[in-house]
């Protein structure tokens, strides 16, 4: 999970850098143009959240069952084939 620990603090800090260049351009008075970044950064600090929870929801976790899977498998072979040496050994 910590691949994904980041985005919302990536998506919240790309959309202040650009609504803050937007609103220099623009040149909005200082009170507007904090209003407007503070507002727009909140905003898209719930959308990194939400795109955080659909990532690790849909992504990450059915690629960590098929590794927990694939190990168990591997696992289980190792077992059978150390069990199967052993009865060989036995029986000479």
């Amino acid at each position: 999970m910590n691949r994904t620990r980041y985005i919302p603090a990536i998506v919240m800090l790309t959309s202040g850098f650009v609504v803050s260049i937007v609103t220099f351009i623009n040149k909005y008075s200082l009170r507007g143009a904090l209003e407007t970044i503070f507002f727009t950064m909140l905003g898209f600090l719930i959308l990194g959240y939400i795109i955080k929870f659909i990532v690790n929801k849909f992504i990450i976790l059915p690629m960590l069952k098929e590794a927990e899977e694939e190990a168990s498998e591997e696992i289980n072979e190792e077992l059978e084939n150390e069990e199967s040496e052993e009865e060989l050994k036995a029986s000479v």
